[in-house]
This record gives C-alpha cells, sequence and structure tokens, in this order.
C-alpha cells in the first residue's frame, strides 16, 4: 500500500521517528530516479551500439563488370530469311 508517497505499511509509518520518515522518503525517489536513468542511459547504449554494428559492417564488394564483346564498326546485322 502506497501511503504519502512513500511505498511503506501506513502502520510503519505512524511509529516511526519524523526524520527517519523523511529519510526513507528520499531514498525512494532518489531509487526511482537513478532507476529512470539508468534504464535511460541503456536504451541509449544499446542504440549507439546498433548503430556501430551497422558503420563497421563492410560494405558488399561490387561484382566486376562483365566484358563487352567489341563488334566491328562496319558488321552487318542478319535479318534472317523470309
Amino acid at each position: 500500500m502506497i501511503y504519502k508517497g512513500t511505498r511503506q505499511s501506513p502502520f510503519l509509518l505512524f511509529t516511526m521517528d519524523p526524520e527517519i520518515q523523511a529519510l526513507i522518503g528520499v531514498y525512494q525517489k532518489r531509487l526511482a530516479d537513478v532507476t529512470a536513468q539508468a534504464i535511460a542511459f541503456e536504451a541509449r547504449i544499446s542504440i549507439m551500439a546498433r548503430q556501430i554494428q551497422e558503420l563497421t559492417k563492410q560494405p558488399p564488394t561490387p561484382e566486376p563488370p562483365a566484358p563487352r564483346k567489341k563488334t566491328p564498326k562496319n558488321a552487318k546485322t542478319d535479318g534472317g530469311t523470309f
């Protein structure tokens, strides 16, 4: 049960010293903030690692062009017979 922004049972909050209640509240808030920050950093690291992996891939080597057949300039083409 959440009581006044903390995750302690109401019984423990009523029996604890106010200074300890405040300390626990601050710890819980800081823990939540740092956890969210760590998750965000981990996501950024994951994206950057993927980008590095994509950039370090060798591009496929292009195939050499096939040699062209040279045809003489005065060559006549056979149209076939009818």
